[in-house]
């Protein structure tokens, strides 16, 4: 099992930025969340693997919503 470097950038963070921004995809999530570490960070391993594992936390703690692979910020009431 190969070990990851977790970058010092919160992912959940760059996930909602996204997300306030409309995207929804997991791709477009991967690629964004991408750019934004930019050159400033360097993870080890594979990106989209820690981005759905930051996404399942969030979905978890109902701070985002998946619907089949659609993801978004829950509502505020």
């Amino acid at each position: 099992m190969r070990q990851m470097a977790i970058p010092t950038i919160p992912i959940d963070r760059l996930i909602l930025d996204q997300l306030e921004r409309g995207e929804m995809r997991l791709l477009a999530l991967v690629v964004a969340v991408r750019r934004s570490l930019g050159k400033s960070e360097a993870v080890k391993g594979d990106l989209s693997t820690i981005v759905k594992s930051s996404l399942r936390k969030l979905v978890l703690s109902n701070a985002v919503v998946d619907v089949e692979g659609v993801y978004s910020l829950r509502p505020r009431l």
